[in-house]
């Protein structure tokens, strides 16, 4: 006996995410002719303010733009196409989705999208631990790793760039 749509326990709302992500994903990989992508500015990484601010905001920049380029440079080192692919469409897919996610009020809700979507990719994070140290490395100089609230478009465009920038740097 088949069981009702409405008999299951996943809700359409839970699906919607990942799934977009999945193919929006799908669809950037055709797109590989947008140029680089800076990281975040320095507004979006830290508040300026302050004596010291300008000077922290340029030790913060310069870890960022380190950090994304260990980035390029472990995706580089990875020989298998396919998954190279895989990388661009997850990380570019998600840019995708956060630059059209108006429902998120925080960072922090994005992690379980993000894991669902790695999950029906068949993504290992650990299959190249050096570069999923290097993705780590750039989240955490991002601010990725502190929890944010996303009240307005500024924080969403400071949001999505984490991840345009992540995609950027694994362009093939």
């Amino acid at each position: 006996m088949m069981a009702k749509l409405s008999d299951t326990k996943v809700s359409l709302a839970a699906l919607i995410p990942w799934a977009l992500v999945l193919v929006l994903g799908t669809l950037k990989v055709s797109e590989f002719t947008h140029p680089p992508l800076s990281p975040p500015t320095v507004d979006q990484v830290v508040d300026t303010g302050g004596d010291s601010g300008e000077e922290q905001a340029e030790v913060e920049v310069d870890k960022v733009a380190e950090s994304l380029a260990f980035v390029e440079s472990e995706f580089n080192k990875i020989e298998n196409e396919d998954d190279k692919i895989l990388i661009y469409k997850l990380l570019s897919g998600a840019a995708e989705y956060l630059k059209h996610a108006k429902n998120l009020d925080n960072t922090s809700q994005f992690d379980p999208i993000l894991a669902r979507v790695q999950t029906s990719y068949g993504w290992d994070r650990e299959r190249y631990p050096e570069f999923t140290d290097a993705v780590s490395s750039y989240l955490v100089a991002s601010g990725y790793d502190e929890p944010r609230k996303l009240d307005s478009q500024e924080d969403r465009d400071w949001f999505q760039g984490i991840f345009e920038s992540l995609s950027g740097a694994v362009k093939l």
